[in-house]
């Protein structure tokens, strides 16, 4: 797994905060995943936040009866983030340094 802040598609550089600021949809509330944009080079991937980190990657299974899951290509450090898992609607909120970032599937 790397842990380098470099964006998968371009390279350049990101921190993990900029990943949650380019974050604009909520693609899966069951496994947390949301669906962000690459500041520098737009390109699409999926990230999943968690505690203390966030996780660039992909959602693999899901066909053939196997359940979905969150594979992690790239994992960053992220001191202080807390992840809450929305019930209604389905959703997540993220809270860092007094930011507050809310994702819903409504």
């Amino acid at each position: 797994m790397k842990r380098e802040s470099g964006c998968p598609l371009c390279g350049a550089k990101v921190s993990a905060t900029e990943w949650l600021d380019a974050c604009d949809e909520l693609i899966d509330p069951q496994l947390g995943v949301l669906s962000v944009r690459c500041p520098h080079c737009q390109g699409r991937l999926e990230l999943a936040p968690a505690a203390e980190r966030v996780e660039l990657g992909y959602i693999a299974g899901g066909a053939g009866g196997t359940p979905p899951r969150f594979d992690v290509a790239m994992s960053l450090p992220c001191e202080g983030l807390t992840v809450e898992h929305l019930e209604a609607p389905p959703g997540l909120r993220l809270a860092l340094a007094g930011r507050v970032w809310e994702f819903s599937d409504a």
